[in-house]
């Protein structure tokens, strides 16, 4: 390592240890890491001068100097040593970094170093074990009710912490066979649990039980709405109106049906036709796998034809914790693949996802790295400027028959270690394990103890303030000290007060949206109209999936433009209120602090997710239908303005944001807060009355209570370290 930094500094190498390592460092991503990486004699004047520099050194509590630069890259370095970051992300990273700087010489040395093993999985549930360990210790060691309370409420709701894990991919790419290799056992696809076209989750439990839950009156519109467009669907769904009684099945508020496993077959088999009516259903299994709190999303192909499943397919993509995307090897990427890639890598907020090649025991290992070239340069030729995305992309080639082969003891052990699922498996847990969400979840948790923690220790230190002072103090002088401490609940009124007069002032940032949405409708369809005129000029026929394919990033480009300004000013507006109220209130600013990142995330992906994918899908559908019929292009123009223009003020995005109430839930948030302060205080009030009736005894032992406190104190700050170095 010295060798390395030495060409890097060269004469600015500052004397440092090469065994160092942060204390803690889970608030960067993979791409942070690179960023401090990238930095050399050569350029590092120019990330001095950049302020997003500065905030990734401020989450390691560094300064942007070369001493601290050069010492977060050696501990980096040491994080990939012991295997806690991943090489292969950071690889991506550095090279993603090189369209701005040279980083020939840091991506030489990462690729050259010997990781150790560390099993993420283990990491985590030890780290969790630690965290678990300090919280029991500080409910024996608290001295009033509510942080007992608050302390057993954050053991249950971490230790409840599951992963929501989605396959996606078309028909036959071989998602039961895979599922049932991880879940090492033919659950999926046989007598009981049949092939089904529904989406189904699938989680831990002892009970044979299954929940079907069937379409709302509103979803069945939407169905029928679509059909029009299509020719096949239309005919399937008066086919089944005239075999059903509909309304038995589709009901206002949507029906649910508790029913066993072995009854199943009877619902949702994709030869069964009622499998229509049913949005999703929800599995229990007593297997291994699901243990880990792990729930399986097993989702219909993408190519069906009913496009609301497909719909509730992206929106169960959107809340999982990780994707993995199944393509048939021996076979070539699907235009349904195709777009659906597409869409994930421009839109979908996970920092990465699988493809899973399956079906790899058909091919050669030529064969597949050909595929996946393929697959790759294709993705890229359809990402219109933004090919680094594909970086997002991870492969692994599986072959799931070699795996259940082995689990009924047909095969050898060096088959199924050909099979490729020893290694998916252990990919699958690095990636939960290691993922944003446990991060988030462990950083979570760290800050929920230190709080309580730091909040059980003034109430010590308050105590012997009080007995140090009482072995000569009057009764007006505690008397005063109880007054100083009632001032905070009147404070705590005024605080009220502001706060709701604060939250009254504020207006939403809504930015005029109705009009930028309007104008964003124009673009599209002058850039519809275009390229349909340069294709007749051409004397070409229109491709309708290139078409698709222009409106789709059009129209998602542009909102998600808007939408992102929108939440950038509602953030800054919540941001700026709190720091002040913060100010005004110290006593609170820990309170305000503790869950404030996790509601803004909240806000965040509220505002994210208010694009109606359902009426989009509707609008694509009516788009491709006007562009296939013979019209000349003056009446195709004014059919695509009209039909255009009236799809996107039906996203009616202005009244969805308002309907949000982002200012009240930031009330809300805020409320919740002052309520548990105000418990808090109240507590400690207490307990301050009753601990000063006691120091008027004559038989009060000053000298014991302060020294027995005093050993409290000591195993409080021994807990405040063990805190900072559970990671």
């Amino acid at each position: 390592m010295q060798i390395l930094f030495q060409r890097l500094w060269q004469n600015r190498l500052q004397f440092l240890d090469f065994n160092s390592n942060f204390s803690n460092s889970s608030n960067l991503d993979i791409s942070e890491f690179a960023i401090i990486l990238s930095v050399d004699e050569t350029n590092y004047d120019r990330y001095f001068l950049l302020k997003e520099f500065a905030n990734i050194m401020k989450k390691i509590a560094l300064r942007v100097d070369i001493f601290s630069i050069q010492y977060a890259q050696i501990c980096t370095l040491n994080l990939l040593r012991r295997g806690f970051l991943n090489k292969r992300d950071l690889l991506k990273a550095l090279k993603i970094l090189e369209s701005i700087t040279n980083n020939d010489l840091i991506i030489e040395f990462v690729e050259s170093v010997n990781l150790e093993e560390l099993d993420k999985k283990t990491f985590f549930n030890t780290t969790f074990g630690k965290l678990d360990s300090i919280n029991l210790k500080l409910q024996t060691l608290a001295l009033n009710e509510t942080n007992r309370q608050n302390l057993q409420k954050a053991l249950e709701k971490f230790q409840n912490l599951d992963f929501n894990v989605a396959i996606t991919g078309v028909m036959n790419a071989g998602k039961s066979s895979l599922l049932n290799a991880l879940l090492k056992e033919e659950f999926l696809g046989v007598s009981n649990i049949p092939e089904t076209a529904n989406l189904s989750v699938l989680r831990y439990g002892e009970s044979k039980k299954a929940k079907v839950y069937f379409w709302s009156e509103k979803e069945w519109q939407n169905i029928l709405l679509n059909s029009k467009f299509s020719v096949e669907l239309e005919s399937f769904v008066n086919g089944l109106s005239k075999k059903y009684h509909i309304d038995e099945y589709i009901q206002k508020d949507g029906l649910i049906k508790e029913i066993s496993q072995e009854e199943l077959k009877e619902f949702s088999s994709a030869k069964n036709q009622i499998s229509v009516f049913i949005k999703k259903i929800e599995l229990e299994a007593n297997l291994e796998f699901l243990q880990n709190n792990i729930s399986i999303v097993d989702t219909p192909g993408l190519d069906d034809v009913v496009v609301q499943r497909e719909l509730l397919t992206r929106e169960y993509i959107k809340q999982s914790d990780f994707l993995i995307h199944l393509m048939n090897a021996s076979q070539s990427l699907t235009q349904k693949d195709m777009e659906f890639l597409v869409e994930c890598l421009l839109n979908s907020r996970l920092g990465k996802f699988l493809v899973v090649l399956t079906k790899a025991d058909l091919l050669n290992q030529e064969d597949l790295k050909e595929v996946i070239n393929y697959t790759k340069a294709s993705l890229k030729a359809g990402l219109e400027g933004k090919e680094m995305l594909v970086e997002k992309i991870d492969f692994l080639c599986v072959s799931a028959k070699k795996a259940n082969d082995f689990y009924k003891h047909l095969v050898s052990e060096e088959e199924f270690k050909q099979s490729g699922m020893k290694e998916f498996e252990a990919y699958l847990f690095d990636a939960l394990y290691s993922g944003e969400k446990s991060k988030t979840a462990l950083n979570a948790y760290r800050k929920e103890l230190g709080l309580e923690l730091m909040q059980i220790l003034s109430d010590y230190e308050a105590q012997n303030t009080l007995f140090k002072e009482n072995s000569y103090a009057t009764q007006d002088e505690n008397a005063k000290f109880l007054l100083e401490f009632k001032k905070q609940e009147e404070e705590l009124l005024n605080a009220k007060e502001d706060i709701k007069n604060s939250i009254f002032k504020l207006e939403n940032s809504q930015n005029d949206i109705a009009s930028l949405v309007l104008l964003l409708a124009k673009k599209l369809k002058e850039r519809l109209v275009d390229e349909l005129k340069y294709l007749k000029v051409k004397a070409q026929k229109p491709d309708l999936n290139r078409i698709l394919s222009m409106v789709d990033i059009t129209a998602r480009d542009g909102i998600n433009d808007i939408l992102r300004e929108v939440k950038f000013e509602n953030l800054k507006k919540i941001d700026e209120l709190k720091t002040n109220l913060s100010l005004k209130y110290s006593f609170l600013q820990e309170e305000f602090d503790s869950g404030f990142e996790d509601f803004k995330d909240k806000i965040s992906k509220a505002i994210e997710d208010i694009f109606t994918a359902d009426k989009f899908a509707l609008l694509k559908l009516e788009l491709s239908q006007i562009i296939q019929e013979k019209n000349d292009i003056f009446t195709m123009e004014k059919r695509l303005d009209e039909a255009v223009v009236k799809g996107f003020e039906g996203f009616e995005l202005d009244k969805v944001l308002e309907n949000l109430e982002i200012n009240m839930s930031f009330f809300n948030f805020l409320n919740e807060k002052l309520v548990h302060f105000e418990k808090s205080v109240k507590e400690k009030l207490k307990n301050l009355t009753h601990l000063l009736k006691n120091l008027e005894k004559e038989q009060f032992d000053f000298t014991q209570n302060y020294e027995e406190n005093l050993k409290k104190i000591t195993q409080l700050k021994e807990l405040q370290k063990e805190l900072l170095n559970a990671n």
